[in-house]
């Protein structure tokens, strides 16, 4: 299967392919690879169609198992700290 380092960072260390990776390299891997780095979309995307059925189906199992986006709107996340003091405080 062939997968593109699309990575905004470069070139990358890819230590399951025990190589660096440089920027928009095509690279040729194993399937049992090929699913593992698939699952890092912003890093590699399938050029050949062997990968991009691969990724459909990663892309659909994902979508089954329900995964979200977390809330962002959660108040807890962002209320203050209460008693906690401003920095620079001795307590």
């Amino acid at each position: 299967m062939k997968l593109k380092n699309i990575s905004p960072l470069g070139a990358l260390d890819v230590p399951l392919l025990r190589a660096v990776v440089d920027a928009g390299e095509v690279i040729d891997v194993r399937p049992d690879h090929a699913r593992i780095l698939l699952q890092q979309p912003d890093n590699f995307a399938p050029t050949d169609k062997a990968a991009k059925t691969l990724a459909a189906d990663l892309a659909a199992a994902q979508d089954d198992t329900g995964a979200t986006t977390p809330d962002t709107t959660d108040e807890d996340a962002t209320a203050p700290a209460g008693d906690a003091g401003e920095e620079g405080d001795d307590q």
